[in-house]
């Protein structure tokens, strides 16, 4: 359970938005936390197995079944 404080434009803004789509506050917060934790997760494993790659001097080809699989890990 997560509790969020919103600004008031802000929290206007949302629910003009849920009311327009016909759907909770609650559930474009859900939606919108998770692409946001999405992306960045995704950008974090980017930088990972650029910084692992380089420094073990391999060829990021060589490596990417590894990152396939790695991605399936989640």
């Amino acid at each position: 359970m997560l509790g969020v404080r919103l600004d008031s434009e802000l929290e206007e803004r949302l629910a003009a938005v849920a009311r327009t789509q016909g759907r909770s506050k609650s559930d474009i917060a859900r939606e919108a936390v998770r692409r946001y934790v999405d992306l960045h997760d995704e950008a974090y494993r980017r930088e990972a197995r650029r910084q692992s790659t380089r420094a073990s001097g391999r060829d990021a080809a060589t490596d990417s079944a590894f990152w396939q699989d790695a991605a399936a890990w989640k």
